[in-house]
């Protein structure tokens, strides 16, 4: 007789990575708060392929763990259409909230007015493609690991409210001192 009771057992850090479906259709990672766009099954494998990698390292673990406690979604979707060279960025979904109190953001459309960060923090978009990393051909080229680990980091800046759009944060390892 088959046993319908779950096991004790808890995976490791670095051991597995859950993958489920949303109720918005698209498939979520851990704990919910990392989604990928359903569009592309085999995007959405490569994408789950580089989270395997990137938790099977303390900085990537680190970045996963630190995004998770502050929370806040990030969405994954691949670029439409495909850039050339390929290219891959993040977007937050409040530029302002994204933003550290202390920073510029800009002027306000229309005004003079200076806008400046709340800190309130907010979830991010990031745009790339696993399947352009390494550049084909460029050996200085980032793997699509390194690639998605930084923008996981820049994420969790601005899931914490401390980006600040007038420097290349980018994901800093200085992530942890703000």
């Amino acid at each position: 007789m088959a046993n319908s009771v779950r096991p004790s057992y808890t995976a490791r850090p670095g051991e597995a990575i859950r993958v489920f479906r949303d109720d918005d259709g698209s498939f979520a990672i851990g704990l919910g708060r990392i989604k990928i766009a359903p569009d592309d099954v085999r995007f959405v494998g490569d994408v789950v392929g580089d989270l395997g990698r990137i938790v099977h390292t303390p900085e990537g673990e680190d970045a996963l763990r630190r995004g998770d406690a502050i929370g806040h979604t990030i969405w994954i979707t691949k670029p439409e259409p495909p850039t050339e060279p390929p290219n891959a960025w993040i977007v937050p979904d409040d530029i302002v909230a994204a933003t550290s109190p202390s920073s510029s953001v800009g002027k306000a459309e229309g005004s003079t007015t200076v806008l400046r960060g709340t800190g309130a923090g907010c979830g991010s978009t990031i745009v790339y493609n696993p399947a352009d990393w390494p550049g084909h051909g460029d050996p200085r080229s980032p793997s699509s690991v390194a690639v998605l680990l930084m923008m996981l980091r820049q994420a969790n800046l601005n899931a914490a409210g401390k980006s600040d759009p007038s420097i290349p944060d980018w994901g800093t390892e200085a992530e942890a001192d703000r």
